[in-house]
């Protein structure tokens, strides 16, 4: 016997367990007194990747190949021990390539008793899954990215049973009230704490649960009017630029991090999104458009007082935009400490509709020194409370806004802005026009992107 075959079986699976489960399964060749700690590792991962040349186009040696690579994947999960499986990983993912893998390997991993499960295929069919994994006791985390050309591939168990599962990862597939995903998955997950959907096509009208913590749509077509309830989640991130249509959001009282995303148009105008924010000590805007940004700033000033909130930041903003928004959110937002501007590339002026408009100021984006001079609020316009006629229909703070202590705000602990490129002069009209606002602002610093 070999010195390395005679080392303690749990030193054998450790090792086993560094190696892919192709070398692990060689080792076997070499020494069959290894069968035994090759049955129970503890880690199976499976790469398609490693069963094919890279360069190889031709369906049919793919299709050899893929014969090969899941008749060795069978063939462990049937010859393994009957010690629980920590984690079970499986990659097919070979693009522009026509062929339906057979998913029914899942449920023999289910009996395994795992507690990660992460499978990713890319094909341009459209995929089956069985219905035992939703069944599998043990599982913590389950993570399904299965990306189609074709037909999307909708996830509709009979029913769900994960009374482990804490962590729930979906990429590519369709979730249709249709099937009762979303209310399956709520009670059939009690311990479910994270949520995370991405490229996903979203057919449901409600995301709710009692006990969820973290919830991130990434990049999802919505198809229809939603509704997300979740009184436990303390972390929003909806990050679905252009494909995100109209949604409530309720029962937020837990939530301390927010940061959303989305594209409006006046159809969707009726979002409801900073009432239900008022919580946050973390809240990140992404202004992509100009029905979001009336809606904020419509919004900000008839909103509960955001008491929490401690960092702000603003991405995709544009330094022709007035500075209503900002404005609001400083009177609003008591105790605010940091501010962060992320200024978008269309730099033209620093408040909406001031300064030259002539052909050469609009393609370099930098402001004359009289221009800057005349976007600034002189120092007797902010002592008598009063502004132009011009500066009103400009869009700039109305008397009313100014009596009510709109620019009064004392301290900020810092602002920060990151800037596209060197726009030196405009950023300089910006800052001078938050000292506006803020009386004492400890630290300015400026970066670039």
């Amino acid at each position: 016997m070999d010195r390395i075959s005679s080392l303690p079986e749990e030193l054998l699976i450790h090792i086993l367990s560094i190696l892919s489960i192709k070398e692990a399964v060689q080792t076997y060749l070499v020494s069959k007194s290894w069968k035994g700690a090759l049955a129970n590792v503890p880690v199976l991962k499976f790469n398609f990747d490693d069963w094919v040349d890279a360069i190889v186009e031709d369906d049919a040696i793919l299709k050899e190949c893929e014969d090969k690579f899941e008749k060795f994947v069978n063939g462990v999960l049937k010859n393994r021990g009957c010690e629980p499986l920590q984690q079970f990983e499986y990659i097919n993912s070979i693009e522009d390539y026509h062929s339906e893998p057979a998913l029914k390997f899942l449920d023999d991993v289910a009996l395994l008793k795992p507690q990660v499960v992460s499978v990713k295929i890319c094909r341009l069919n459209k995929l089956d899954l069985p219905d035992l994994i939703f069944s599998c006791k043990s599982l913590q985390k389950l993570e399904l990215t299965l990306y189609t050309d074709e037909e999307v591939t909708t996830i509709r168990p009979k029913s769900i049973h994960l009374p482990s599962l804490q962590n729930l990862v979906l990429r590519g597939v369709e979730l249709s009230d249709d099937d009762n995903f979303m209310q399956k998955l709520s009670s059939g997950c009690p311990a479910l704490e994270t949520l995370y959907l991405e490229t996903c096509v979203l057919d449901i009208s409600e995301i709710s649960s009692n006990v969820l913590k973290r919830l991130v749509i990434y990049e999802c077509d919505q198809l229809k009017q939603s509704r997300i309830s979740c009184p436990c989640l303390v972390s929003l991130i909806i990050d679905s630029y252009g494909k995100m249509g109209s949604f409530e959001l309720k029962n937020m009282a837990s939530l301390e991090y927010a940061s959303i995303s989305i594209n409006l148009d006046k159809n969707h105008s009726d979002v409801n999104l900073l009432s239900s924010l008022s919580n946050v000590s973390q809240l990140r805007l992404d202004i992509w458009d100009d029905v979001f940004k009336e809606k904020l700033e419509e919004d900000v000033l008839n909103c509960r007082p955001f008491s929490k909130l401690k960092s702000l930041e603003i991405g995709h903003w544009g330094l022709s935009d007035n500075i209503d928004l900002v404005a609001g959110f400083l009177k609003n937002s008591p105790n605010l400490e940091e501010l962060s501007l992320y200024l978008c590339e269309e730099i033209s002026s620093p408040l909406n509709n001031f300064g030259s408009s002539n052909e050469e100021d609009d393609s370099n984006g930098e402001l004359s020194e009289q221009e800057l001079i005349d976007v600034e609020l002189s120092e007797q316009e902010l002592t008598d409370g009063e502004l132009s006629e011009q500066e009103l229909t400009d869009g700039e703070l109305s008397e009313q806004e100014l009596t009510d202590g709109l620019l009064q705000r004392e301290y900020l602990k810092s602002v920060r802005i990151i800037q596209p490129k060197q726009q030196d002069v405009v950023v300089d009209g910006l800052i001078k026009k938050l000292q506006t606002l803020v009386k004492t602002i400890e630290e300015i610093i400026i970066s670039s992107w």
